[in-house]
């Protein structure tokens, strides 16, 4: 990749707005600065996101929300996906805590031979404890270490 030329970038995440949380913010800062940097942006995202954020095209995907954390939703793959991707040609995909939505970007990156990144912003084992679903703790360790090995980079 041209390091001055802009680039193309798919981000899934679990959360977005109008949530306000730190995975949130630190999302907004993100695409604030890819905005200035002249990249373009397409984020899959929770239902009832705005439609654009700081230049970013923000597709919302529908999911039910978690019973013991009703703020957070299990956003699933939907119809349509893989084509918009395949059509935005994305020079990588950034996957926001690869769970849910995240793990089937995975997948969509790998189908479209793009890179990429993923990003560590919620410890869900301990959270696990925290809401009182402890014993799933053993599988989010599992699964998020198996989702981010996948991935080309770490964050």
């Amino acid at each position: 990749m041209d390091a001055e030329k802009p680039l193309r970038i798919a981000l899934f995440t679990e959360t977005f707005l109008p949530k306000v949380d730190g995975v949130v913010t630190i999302l907004c800062l993100m695409l604030r600065r890819m905005h200035e940097l002249g990249h373009k942006v397409l984020v899959f995202g929770p239902k009832g996101s705005p439609a654009e954020f700081e230049g970013a095209q923000v597709v919302g995907v529908h999911g039910p929300p978690l019973p013991f954390y009703p703020e957070l939703r299990l956003n699933l793959p939907r119809r349509g996906i893989g084509g918009r991707l395949r059509k935005f040609q994305p020079d990588v995909v950034h996957v926001v805590h690869p769970m849910m939505l995240g793990t089937f970007g995975m997948g969509y990156a790998r189908w479209l031979g793009a890179p990429t990144v993923a990003s560590f912003h919620t410890h869900l084992p301990r959270y696990a404890q925290h809401y009182g679903v402890g014993f799933l703790a053993p599988f989010l360790w599992w699964y998020s270490r198996t989702q981010h090995n996948r991935a080309h980079v770490n964050l």
